[in-house]
């Protein structure tokens, strides 16, 4: 056979010419076109799916499609035609039998460097579009470039040539739902063309336009397969089918027919596509953080109600604990500046009891002799008297108000760092009349809220008046349910014995321990065991410390809020993964890995989760800030607060999504565009 056809050939030269020309050129043509290198080789490939009973999708598959060639691959509904086109896209991989892209066996790769595969040498078009509907149509061509470790400026200027290429410069600000859908299947052919890939595979291309539409797109692939372009498109339609030089039907999962390749035709711009792949599997690039973000971003910019409505209960959470936080540290800061203002340099010595149990009396001379003590700067004093009190005479005898008398010395005000609200304080006339000085809770409860001339009260059966009012005492707060009379006059109209009750004693600040230590001494020699002495600006610290047992309470309620938030997180990430995953087969095969999928979703979750804290910080300082206005208080945010509470928003946003993202990735990528 072989030294015949060599016979035959010359003597059909020898006989016609012209005809011998035709021919040789032909062979000439299907020798050049056999020389060009292939981007696509299947040897007897297998695709079995696990179902009951086993689905056999491809029975033996032998294809090979060589760079520049246009290829319709035809079949009904069910012959195989979406699983031969994943399984030439990476998408998916054989039962049995091996494929070859671009010279690279995928058999072995691992998923990172199928991704490369995908990203760097497969396009993709999709009956679907799947466009990103809130991008215009430029962002939505430059995601082709996701994967490739392209920085943004580069995918946006590669994105506006090829919508340039495919006839939409004037569209290129668009969002989808301002095209046709003959435009959008142009943005997605563009999205698949701006990587220049080795092939670009079209599913059904023109399934979802009509006729003029479709024609379009057709003419289109035919003018991109002459730039060079490497095209398979799979259809049922034989009609479409007819426009491409290349057919290759299948039918039960066999090729059952493939017409002979068409010689390469001439190139008139420079190749769409790149001409190979370099040697060895690509190596697959990182995602830039600043795309990582913008990806994680998608859902919450696309679902905004969805989303705010999710990071409410964050917010809830968080902006009860800082506002906790805040609080308290506000108050204890504006206690503490008080104290700071009140001096802490004040000591008070008060009767005790004696050894049976009775209470025990101060000496008359006790103020002077603690007076002599070196560092005692100032010492004021107060002796209880009895009575009751009323707002007249007329008011039963029963309803007391719990106001006691106390006797007072004159310079009491200075050395307690009390001040007054209205009217004026006993001096020494005063003290030995039958005036009163009322505190801040008495004259609350006697109906009395500023001084008017004449303005008197009723004190052990007779008239008191009044002369004034005094403010609440943070040191000495004991005033401030009593009147204060002067000795004289308690002595002369309450019959007042005249022993002093309480003594208020201002020291040199850095001498109030030695003084504290001789205060019972000096006052009572001969029992210093019955006398008290303590500070008062300590009380006021140990209050201030004990409004943080409260905290517990409030911050166990905002924890319940935070639970709260992240399983409506975790809820919102769930339905998005199932209602996204269209979407999730897109990235696939624009070459994102599993590990891109699964950082994308949790992301989401943690940007979402880190929304709902930034408000909640903001509204727990603003509550802070308010509510610390109102009551004169220093606004303290601790960084314990507006901190910790970005970081459980942060933690609970990871831990609500860790599974939503994981599941996502564990998603193959035929399942999700086969379940759109």
């Amino acid at each position: 056979m072989s030294t015949q056809a060599p016979v035959d050939l010359g003597a059909e030269t020898s006989l016609a010419g012209t005809s011998a020309g035709a021919v040789d050129g032909e062979r000439a043509a299907l020798q050049r076109d056999e020389q060009r290198p292939p981007v696509i080789e299947l040897h007897d490939v297998t695709k079995t799916y696990d179902e009951e009973p086993p689905v056999a999708a491809l029975r033996g598959v032998d294809l090979t499609v060589r760079r520049g060639e246009l290829v319709a691959i035809i079949g009904p509904s069910g012959s195989g035609k979406s699983t031969l086109l994943h399984l030439m896209g990476t998408l998916d991989l054989p039962s049995t039998g091996s494929v070859r892209i671009t010279g690279e066996d995928v058999g072995g790769m691992s998923d990172s460097q199928l991704a490369a595969v995908r990203s760097s040498r497969i396009g993709f078009v999709f009956q679907q579009f799947f466009l990103s509907e809130h991008a215009s149509a430029l962002e939505n061509v430059a995601d082709g470039l996701l994967y490739t470790g392209v920085d943004g400026r580069t995918r946006r200027r590669k994105a506006a040539e090829a919508l340039t290429r495919v006839g939409l410069k004037d569209r290129i600000t668009f969002l989808p739902t301002q095209l046709s859908g003959g435009e959008r299947q142009r943005v997605a052919i563009a999205r698949a063309l701006v990587g220049r890939p080795a092939i670009l595979l079209a599913d059904e291309p023109t399934g979802n336009l009509d006729t003029k539409s479709g024609n379009a797109i057709v003419d289109l692939l035919t003018e991109l397969n002459r730039e060079g372009a490497t095209i398979v498109v799979i259809t049922h339609d034989r009609d479409l089918a007819s426009h491409f030089p290349r057919q290759v039907e299948i039918r039960d999962g066999r090729i059952v027919a493939d017409s002979a390749p068409a010689a390469s035709p001439p190139l008139h711009h420079p190749p769409l596509t790149a001409p190979a792949g370099p040697p060895g599997p690509p190596v697959r690039k990182r995602l830039r953080l600043s795309d990582l973000a913008g990806v994680a971003s998608v859902g919450l910019r696309t679902r905004r109600l969805r989303a705010s409505l999710s990071a409410l209960g964050i917010a809830i959470g968080v902006a009860a604990i800082v506002a906790v936080l805040g609080l308290s540290s506000s108050s204890q800061q504006g206690l503490l500046s008080e104290i700071d203002q009140l001096g802490t340099n004040l000591l008070s010595v008060t009767n005790g009891q004696t050894f049976l149990g009775h209470t025990a009396e101060l000496n008359t001379s006790a103020p002077g002799m603690i007076s002599r003590i070196g560092p005692v700067q100032q010492v004021q004093y107060t002796g209880a008297a009895t009575g009751n009190v009323y707002r007249s005479p007329l008011v039963p005898k029963f309803n007391t108000n719990d106001i006691s008398i106390l006797a007072s010395s004159t310079g009491l005000l200075a050395d307690t760092g009390t001040t007054l609200a209205h009217g004026r304080f006993l001096n020494s006339s005063t003290a030995t009349e039958p005036v009163a000085v009322l505190g801040a809770s008495a004259a609350q409860r006697l109906g009395i809220d500023r001084v008017f001339p004449g303005e008197r009260i009723w004190v052990d059966g007779m008239w008191f008046y009044v002369t004034g009012i005094l403010n609440p005492s943070a040191l000495a707060p004991e005033l401030d349910t009593t009147i204060l009379v002067g000795f004289p006059a308690a002595k002369t109209y309450l019959n007042f014995d005249g022993h002093p009750s309480t003594i208020y004693v201002r020291a040199a600040t850095n001498q109030v321990d030695a003084v504290h230590a001789v205060l019972a001494a000096t006052a009572n020699p001969e029992a210093p065991n019955e006398v008290n002495v303590s500070q008062p600006s300590s009380a006021l610290v140990a209050r201030a410390a004990a409004q943080n047992a409260f905290n517990g309470l409030f911050l166990g309620l905002g924890a319940v809020a935070l639970l709260v938030g992240a399983v409506g997180v975790a809820n919102i990430m769930v339905i998005s993964v199932l209602e996204r995953r269209s979407e999730i087969g897109l990235r696939r095969s624009l070459g994102a890995t599993k590990g891109n999928i699964r950082a994308q979703f949790l992301g989401e979750a943690i940007l979402l989760a880190l929304f709902g804290g930034a408000a909640g910080v903001a509204c727990g300082a603003i509550a802070t800030a308010v509510y610390a206005s109102t009551r004169g208080w220093s606004v303290v945010v601790p960084p314990v607060a507006w901190a910790g509470g970005m970081a459980a928003a942060i933690a609970i946003g990871a831990g609500a999504g860790l599974w939503p993202a994981i599941r996502a990735a564990r998603l193959s990528p035929t399942e999700a565009l086969r379940g759109v």
